[in-house]
């Protein structure tokens, strides 16, 4: 039995405790970040700090309930007791914070993992399935927009823990990164970055460019708008010299035309953000460190070359000194 300190805002760790509690060999070990009645409520003990809950228990793993970056101290101390951590992107929104949890990860006993749900769903690993079978020939663009917050059940489980932050454009790059996390996974390596943000008004606006190592280009648009949703919520295309995938939240079987019944939505333990537990779980459970100490680093460091582009208003190779 894997025991698993969680750590994060209530609706998101009461998300991962449901999921969890349907997996056989996991266990909630401590709470950080709760009340003590979400605690209670739960059945278990609620530290102030993930150094309290790794001194008192016999923790496996802390997972962190949505984008790392905004609990980096969470990260930190459990890379500096060398125990594995899981979040979603980004896990830094900056290149001293990147370079900082790379370099404390590497040098130590634990490890990261900071994949999407999005890898773990259906849809996406059937659009990716397509892909690698030439479907759409060499990829020329791929099209993602997509408004946050998500106030619908069922396709919006990746983002739990997300909410508004103070800098807009933070909120908007914890919501950005899922995407750029499944289009390095589809499409290969982000080499460079231009992007553009407004703020204020209606609603916050991201819209990203991202050029492949491989060739074919991304753009991203994110809207956050907390009075006002514009439509469509999410619209994904992918298009290439030889054909062309899209769906959006209204029209998902577009892309699972011959999936049966993938179209519908699976309960908690076996849709995308139980995936992903699920892969973390195995993952403690293996006799191997992941291939990488932090795993994967391209979207996050993605993330952080499109708020230095936003930042200086020109485009960001992340190769470049300090796009890290």
């Amino acid at each position: 039995m894997r025991q698993i300190v969680a750590v994060g805002p209530e609706t998101a760790v009461r998300a991962h405790v449901e999921r969890y509690d349907r997996f056989d060999d996991a266990a909630i070990a401590g709470l950080v970040g709760v009340s003590e009645a979400c605690a209670d409520g739960i059945g278990a003990p609620r530290y102030e700090s993930v150094s309290d809950a790794l001194r008192e228990t016999d923790a496996d793993g802390v997972d962190v309930c949505g984008p790392g970056a905004v609990h980096g101290d969470a990260l930190r101390e459990a890379l500096d007791a060398g125990v594995p951590a899981r979040c979603d992107p980004p896990f830094a929104l900056d290149g001293d914070a990147f370079d900082g949890l790379v370099s404390l990860a590497s040098d130590g006993e634990g490890w990261l993992t900071a994949y999407s749900p999005h890898r773990f769903s259906r849809l996406y690993d059937r659009l990716r399935t397509d892909v690698d079978a030439g479907a759409i020939g060499s990829i020329g663009v791929a099209r993602i927009k997509r408004t946050a917050p998500f106030d619908g059940a069922g396709w919006n489980s990746s983002y739990a823990g997300i909410s508004a932050a103070a800098d807009p454009v933070d909120a908007l790059c914890a919501v950005l990164a899922h995407d750029a996390d499944v289009l390095e996974w589809t499409f290969g390596a982000v080499e460079r970055v231009f992007a553009r943000a407004r703020s204020g008004g209606r609603y916050d606006h991201v819209h990203a460019m991202f050029a492949f190592r491989e060739g074919g280009r991304a753009t991203i648009e994110t809207t956050w708008s907390d009075e006002w949703t514009p439509e469509p919520r999410v619209d994904v295309e992918y298009s290439g010299n030889q054909g062309r995938l899209h769906f959006d939240e209204h029209d998902t079987l577009t892309a699972l035309r011959n999936g049966g019944d993938h179209g519908q939505v699976a309960p908690p333990g076996d849709d995308c953000r139980g995936g992903a537990l699920r892969a973390f779980l195995e993952r403690i459970e293996g006799e191997e460190r992941p291939p990488s100490a932090v795993d994967p680093e391209g979207p996050s460091r993605a993330v952080v070359a499109v708020r230095r582009s936003v930042a200086e208003g020109r485009p960001v190779t992340l190769t470049e000194e300090g796009s890290r």
